[in-house]
């Protein structure tokens, strides 16, 4: 299953539940802030969009540091403090008594969003080699889409149930917390016996000069937008648009679309490491995922229409779960042994790029050109992205063992 039997598997396991858990307070968090009961009556279309700009502007600002001060002091400490920062973000959107305040509350999202990721990707390409690197990171991605659906899709239902938004709020935030305390004393630190020469700003120059991390600009970042850009509005769209759906129908399509993704991201992430390409599965994520986006937003207003050609949609879920493990193992596969953490504060840096302009872009869309807009903008994202992946050559390493082997 490629987890491979060894004494980093615990670690490995720990580190995927903790993830799910976090992902599902964080996003639990999202689902709430945008529904129209929030602050009751909903906050506005460009406040929602402040609140998912501001979170990935502090996360640009402080993961460049996180990712490249754990290649100098270890992934754990940050690791485990990230968790609970992201607890106290969800107690503070409880408690925040305007949309102005909210805004600035979302930094602390940002803070806490900037330190998880950058290090639970550095754990994970330290206890992994070329041979198992897809599947490994595959699993990561497995645990932040169950995260994020089981947290999104609970946070509705939540709401739909009229449970106080304050309240999910608060239940999300001890949720995280629990994560919290679960990593302190079963995580396990990966970044051990590696002494690091350069300073934490010299780490980041080099990764950031690196052309083959350049490369991955016209990649990462218009894939990210559109992520970004579902994400903001999913739950707007659903409330004003999805009225044909019923619970069950709502039920049944995120079940078909979170089932078949699962699939993808598996198979494919095996099939990635079995044939050592990464550009191939790339390429057919990007149009599975590209695809499925602008049907989701063009068949909004014509659910009939929607529900007549849905054998599509399992088999564009299957194709979109290609991206996440061959891009995440890519990255990998390019950066330095030396700067890994900071390799994914840099891959941080397109994350929150990606996250400002797709839901920017999305208020302009949606705005002044409703349903047509947003779905030319899904389309305008996705080509770039595909064009882009001109640009990435194969990457072809003779690794035996995974980095944290070689450290030991």
């Amino acid at each position: 299953m490629g987890l491979r039997a060894s004494e980093y598997t615990g670690n490995l396991l720990a580190l995927y539940f903790v993830t799910i858990i976090m992902r599902a307070s964080f996003y639990i968090s999202i689902a709430v802030i945008q529904s129209l009961n929030y602050m009751g009556g909903g906050i506005h279309e460009w406040e929602i969009a402040a609140v998912m700009v501001v979170y990935p502007l502090a996360e640009l600002t402080s993961v460049s540091f996180f990712g490249s001060y754990s290649d100098k002091i270890g992934r754990r400490p940050i690791l485990i403090a990230s968790l609970f920062i992201t607890a106290a973000s969800a107690y503070l959107f409880a408690i925040a008594p305007t949309a102005a305040i909210l805004i600035a509350f979302s930094a602390v999202f940002g803070i806490g969003a900037a330190s998880k990721v950058s290090t639970t990707l550095s754990m994970i390409a330290d206890m992994s080699s070329e041979h198992d690197r897809a599947r490994l990171m595959g699993y990561y991605d497995l645990s932040t889409l169950s995260g994020l659906a089981g947290g999104y899709g609970l946070g509705i239902i939540l709401l739909e149930m009229t449970i106080a938004p304050s309240s999910i709020l608060f239940m999300a935030g001890s949720a995280c917390a629990v994560s919290g305390i679960i990593a302190f004393f079963v995580i396990r630190e990966t970044r051990t016996h590696v002494h690091v020469d350069m300073s934490t700003l010299d780490l980041i120059k080099k990764v950031a000069m690196d052309r083959k991390i350049q490369m991955l600009i016209p990649v990462y970042v218009p894939i990210i937008a559109m992520y970004g850009l579902l994400i903001g509005y999913a739950e707007r769209i659903i409330e004003e648009h999805f009225d044909l759906l019923t619970g069950t129908d709502l039920l049944y399509l995120f079940a078909v679309l979170g089932g078949s993704l699962i699939l993808g991201i598996v198979i494919m992430g095996h099939l990635s490491d079995h044939y050592m390409k990464r550009r191939p599965f790339i390429v057919a994520g990007l149009i599975g995922f590209g695809i499925l986006g602008y049907l989701m937003v063009a068949y909004a207003d014509n659910l009939p229409g929607l529900w007549s050609i849905w054998p599509a949609l399992p088999i564009l879920g299957f194709m979109a779960g290609a991206f996440p493990p061959a891009a995440m193992a890519y990255l990998t596969d390019v950066s330095d042994k030396e700067a890994r953490g900071a390799t994914m504060g840099v891959y941080s840096i397109f994350f929150g790029s990606g996250m400002i302009i797709g839901p920017l872009a999305g208020a302009f869309a949606y705005g002044n050109y409703g349903l047509y807009g947003m779905a030319a903008l899904v389309g305008i994202f996705i080509t770039i992205a595909i064009a882009g992946t001109y640009f990435m050559p194969e990457r072809h390493h003779k690794e035996e063992s995974p980095a944290l082997e070689s450290a030991d």
